[in-house]
């Protein structure tokens, strides 16, 4: 008998060409942080599906993940009629941080197609977080590069919108009657727009930009496509701590010219509810260190933080202390 050919292993899942993600964070609406059986009843936004959730360092948990089907069109590079047609799904979270901040992230991973038709939805429903490129697209190296560059210009009203999706998520989160939308401050809501790519040893590395004062572009390049859930938790880490420092900025310019008692008003909320929250870096995977660190070197998070809440704290404390005196600032000098 002849020898039997062997077997065709059967093929792995697509190399992903990019990752394309956005971020909203904001303040939770509701007066009270909330406890853990608050949390799951929160996000608990999938039938059957359980909330993740620790609490060292802090207070951390993540909804399950709720899929958004999409046909639609991706940019193509700096062409602005240039588009490839992408099938798939995104993939949503919800992250509550402090049981105070909340994110919605939303995010998926375009891969090529390994058929060059649209496939029945079944196909892509399973595979949460994962768009098809339809059609011919380039080799890797220029594919990822192009890609990053349609997501962050898009071209026309057909494109992938991952704000949208995100918004549309964030608003339902907000309005649930389990939040009595009573805050113990007001803060802005940020949106941190995300990509990664595999770049083998190119990679880790980061490169962030400030695009207005609520929105900023980040971009990460990572050694394999196994890292690439790492940068998904290392972007909301990210998002936090940007936010944190959006929101002190805001109030202490809100508190300028202001009497002894609002500035206490305005500037307390901050010590008291989220000073806590600054923890770059120490809730993110290992191998996401690294970027921390020479992202922090880059643009010094923690030392524009750590002087803000300086100047924060000796604002209460002269205030508090023109206060005492029945706000009489002539008094001995």
């Amino acid at each position: 008998m002849p020898p039997t050919p062997p077997r065709r292993a059967a093929p792995g899942p697509p190399t992903p060409l990019v990752v394309l993600g956005e971020i909203r964070t904001c303040l939770l609406p509701h007066s009270m942080t909330l406890d853990g059986q608050a949390t799951d009843e929160l996000l608990a936004t999938v039938a059957g599906a359980s909330v993740l959730r620790r609490e060292r360092p802090g207070p951390l948990a993540f909804s399950p993940r709720r899929a958004t089907g999409v046909d639609c069109h991706l940019g193509w590079g700096a062409s602005a009629t240039a588009t490839a047609r992408v099938v798939g799904t995104v993939a949503s979270t919800v992250v509550l941080v402090g049981g105070r901040l909340v994110q919605l992230s939303s995010h998926t991973t375009v891969v090529r197609a390994q058929q060059k038709k649209r496939r029945p939805w079944s196909h892509y429903i399973s595979r949460i977080g994962v768009t098809e490129v339809i059609g011919e697209v380039p080799d890797h190296a220029v594919a990822d590069r192009q890609l990053v560059a349609g997501y962050f210009a898009p071209s026309g009203p057909n494109t992938l919108d991952l704000a949208s999706i995100c918004a549309r998520h964030l608003d339902d989160l907000r309005s649930s009657p389990l939040l009595d939308q009573r805050p113990q401050l007001r803060a802005p809501t940020t949106r941190l727009r995300w990509t990664a790519v595999v770049g083998g040893n190119a990679g880790p590395a980061v490169s962030l930009r400030l695009e207005d004062e609520l929105c900023r572009a980040l971009r990460v390049t990572v050694r394999t496509a196994t890292d690439l859930p790492d940068a998904l938790r290392f972007c909301q880490d990210v998002a936090v701590h940007d936010w944190l420092l959006t929101v002190i900025d805001a109030r202490v310019r809100a508190a300028e010219g202001l009497d002894d008692g609002q500035q206490v008003t305005v500037l307390a909320p901050v010590l008291e509810h989220l000073a806590h929250l600054w923890m770059p870096g120490a809730q993110v995977p290992a191998a996401m260190r690294a970027p921390w660190r020479d992202l922090q070197a880059a643009a010094n998070f923690s030392k524009q933080w750590t002087a803000r809440v300086e100047q924060v704290q000796r604002r209460i404390d002269v205030a508090t202390y023109y206060a005492a005196r029945g706000g009489n600032l002539s008094g001995d000098w």
